[in-house]
């Protein structure tokens, strides 16, 4: 069953972003720099920006400390800096770099590409590095069962449902030139993030239970950013 896990992380983590842009490179020019942006504004936004101030600089003041004690605060401030700093991130990279390309192919490619990129960081090229052990007679010496492997693998999905879906939001709100997507997008980033601290830490919410709390956002920011492209500008 662990071996089943990491196949079915490892293709949700490198399969599915990556064939799914090479299928809409095939479908639409500027595509494929779509996807590149995309992966660049997730690592701008978070490993090189957003992590270090959370790791390195916020702990040396006394303010942060204090505000990691309470779960409603502490929640509210991690979902409000990834939605400000990712989506800005996105924002930038469509608005300077992706001009005349904010097709719905570009910006589902630009949300494989930014969810794509961070579960292969986060969890794929872990799991690739266990299906190796595996392979090399060493599976007992993994510490994870595949129970694990599974729902990290779903969280995975999740998110880059999200990101797809805050893609097509953002990208939407370049071509009609109006911010108001762009808020629309850190809205819905800050209630994917801060109750995940909030359920946990506050009701007691199992893993199961935040799980399906982030499939459904994930779906609804999905569904919100197909049916920007669908409908007619004066119905918008």
């Amino acid at each position: 069953m662990l071996a089943a896990g990491l196949l079915f992380g490892s293709f949700i983590c490198f399969v599915l972003p990556i064939g799914g842009a090479v299928m809409l490179m095939r479908r639409k020019k500027g595509t494929g720099k779509a996807f590149l942006f995309g992966m660049l504004a997730f690592i701008v936004s978070q490993p090189l920006l957003r992590l270090p101030l959370l790791q390195l600089v916020l702990p040396q003041y006394a303010w942060f400390a204090v505000l990691q004690m309470n779960p409603w605060r502490y929640g509210l401030f991690l979902g409000l800096t990834a939605g400000l700093f990712e989506e800005t991130a996105r924002w930038i990279a469509i608005r300077f770099f992706l001009k005349e390309k904010t097709d719905i192919e570009h910006g589902l490619s630009f949300g494989l590409g930014h969810g794509g990129v961070e579960a292969m960081l986060l969890v794929g090229l872990q799991f690739v590095y266990m299906l190796f052990l595996m392979i090399m007679g060493k599976g007992a010496l993994l510490p994870v069962g595949a129970g694990t492997v599974f729902v990290s693998s779903l969280e995975r999905l999740s998110a880059i449902l999200f990101h797809t879906g805050a893609s097509l939001l953002v990208m939407h709100g370049v071509r009609r030139k109006k911010v108001r997507y762009l808020a629309v997008a850190i809205l819905l980033h800050t209630l994917l993030d801060a109750p995940i601290v909030v359920l946990q830490a506050v009701f007691g919410v199992g893993i199961a239970g935040i799980e399906v709390y982030a499939a459904l956002a994930a779906v609804i920011t999905l569904v919100a950013g197909i049916w920007c492209y669908q409908t007619p500008k004066k119905q918008e």
